[in-house]
């Protein structure tokens, strides 16, 4: 085979842990690499997980008008020369080359670009790296006994409106002709501006509340049956962390500061969650997954292991990546203790924590 040299895009992940987040995409959120720079690309998944995601990508890309721009590193590329990639890489691995193979080829016909981290231009390449999971919650079709808190479809009134640069995508409701901010949290959960929408209806809360920041999630009904629910739409409003306002406030340290902590402080203090909850603006709507598995924002089914949430304003949505970083250690192997993990994702998801090219999120199932 001689496929001929072309770009075929690549990016790599870096893989340090940090505290901060970065504000938005720097110039250019993925910067080239060369020669030494490019680093070995090992994988500790089997190859069936990474055939699985790369196919979810390809249907995705391919539904996609191919001719649609797409800026890498600065430069301008049709979406094809992104589809393209993915299907050249399919049929490498269909050969069932061996690691070192898999590795040669790689650095042969592809270009790789890293991401340019948490401070933009910066030597580390540093990021946050953390884990989200689907969350299994009860609930019920109607409002009823217990279930008195609703997951909602969009409204009708939500609009999305492509902006004059072609970035992201304007969103609010027309008021006098005029494209206004969408209601907040608060407006939408007390004032009950997105009401005759609700999906489904949960028994807490902060269970609304995790799902939101998850993304999406199974709800067991009251006939035993599972749907999934998914990503369908924000309102626009910029994310902002509980977690960080209640250590800001003194109520919980950084050092404790986590969904379950949070959980648990809530429950203690009925009297703050609303306060806590509404210090986040940012709102998600949800619609019915056609199927049980977890689906991304780009409507495929992810891929436990593969499957990673970025900035797609900063990186190709359905792209091919390669991550290092490190997990925590299985029990019996040190647990308490890290073990490093390099393997190949595909960028198949957002949320409205993951901002700015120092942000990368591992869907774990």
């Amino acid at each position: 085979m001689n496929p001929g040299r072309l770009t075929r895009i690549l990016f790599a992940v870096a893989l340090v842990l940090l505290p901060g987040l970065s504000a938005g995409c720097a110039p250019a959120p993925l910067v080239q690499v060369y020669g030494s720079k490019v680093p070995r690309f090992t994988d500790d998944l089997d190859r069936g997980s990474l055939k699985l995601a790369v196919r979810h990508s390809l249907d995705y890309l391919r539904r996609q008008p191919q001719q649609r721009k797409i800026m890498v590193a600065g430069h301008v590329y049709p979406l094809a020369r992104l589809t393209e990639s993915l299907g050249f890489f399919l049929n490498l691995l269909a050969d069932k080359p061996s690691a070192a193979e898999l590795n040669t080829l790689i650095r042969r016909y592809f270009d790789v670009f890293q991401a340019t981290g948490t401070g933009g231009f910066n030597p580390g390449r540093k990021m946050l790296v953390t884990g989200y999971y689907q969350p299994v919650f009860s609930g019920s079709l109607t409002r009823q006994g217990p279930f008195q808190y609703p997951l909602y479809s969009v409204p009708d009134d939500l609009v999305r409106q492509d902006t004059p640069a072609g970035g992201k995508r304007a969103v609010g409701r027309i008021v006098a002709g005029h494209l206004v901010p969408y209601w907040t949290r608060r407006e939408i959960e007390l004032l009950h501006k997105a009401a005759g929408h609700e999906l489904v209806w949960l028994k807490d809360p902060f269970e609304a509340f995790i799902l939101q920041v998850q993304g999406s999630g199974l709800i067991r009904l009251q006939d035993g049956s599972l749907r999934g629910v998914h990503f369908a739409a924000g309102n626009g409003r910029r994310y902002r962390s509980i977690g960080r306002y209640l250590v800001a406030t003194k109520r919980l340290t950084l050092a404790k500061a986590n969904m379950t902590t949070i959980r648990d402080y809530i429950a203690a203090h009925p009297g703050e969650r609303d306060e806590i909850l509404n210090y986040n603006k940012s709102f998600i709507f949800f619609k019915w997954s056609r199927t049980p598995g977890a689906v991304g924002s780009l409507g495929e089914e992810l891929t436990a292991g593969r499957s990673i949430a970025v900035d797609l304003g900063c990186f190709p949505a359905g792209a091919l990546g390669f991550l290092v970083t490190r997990q925590p250690a299985p029990a019996g192997e040190g647990a308490g203790g890290w073990t490093r993990l390099k393997r190949l994702v595909l960028a198949q998801d957002t949320g409205s924590a993951i901002r700015g090219p120092g942000r990368v999120d591992l869907f774990w199932g």
